[in-house]
C-alpha cells in the first residue's frame, strides 16, 4: 500500500503559481500616480473661469480611481490568498486521507491462512 502516499491529483503548484503571479504592483502605481494627479489640482483663483471646477472634477476623478485601485488591490491579495489557502487545504485534506487510510490497515488484524483442503 505504499502507493497511497502518491496518490494526490490536484495541481497544488498551479495554485501557488497562480497566486504568485497575482502582483499588485501595477495597480498600486496607478493608485500613486492618480495620488500625485490629485495634489497637483491646485485652486487657481477667480480670474480663470472655469479653473476652479476643472479642478474639483480632476480631484474627483482621482478619488475615484484611488478608491478603485484600492479595491482592486484588496481583491488581488483574496485572490492570490483564496489559491494558497485552497493549495493548503487540498494538501491537507489528502494527508489526513492518507493518515486515516493507512491507519486502518495498520489496525487491521493477522489473519491466520486459512487451511486449504486436505492439508
Amino acid at each position: 500500500m505504499a502507493a497511497v502516499s502518491e496518490l494526490i491529483h490536484g495541481n497544488t503548484s498551479f495554485l501557488q503559481q497562480f497566486a504568485g503571479r497575482l502582483d499588485p504592483t501595477p495597480v498600486v502605481a496607478v493608485r500613486t500616480a492618480a495620488a500625485e494627479v490629485a495634489s497637483s489640482a491646485q485652486d487657481c483663483g477667480d480670474p480663470l473661469p472655469g479653473c476652479q471646477r476643472y479642478n474639483a472634477a480632476v480631484r474627483d476623478a482621482t478619488n475615484q480611481i484611488i478608491a478603485f485601485c484600492t479595491e482592486v488591490e484588496q481583491g488581488i491579495a483574496a485572490y492570490a490568498a483564496v489559491a494558497r489557502g485552497s493549495a493548503a487545504d487540498y494538501v491537507g485534506g489528502d494527508e489526513a486521507g492518507r493518515n486515516a487510510i493507512q491507519g486502518a490497515l495498520a489496525a487491521q488484524p493477522a489473519f491466520p491462512e486459512t487451511p486449504q483442503p486436505g492439508q
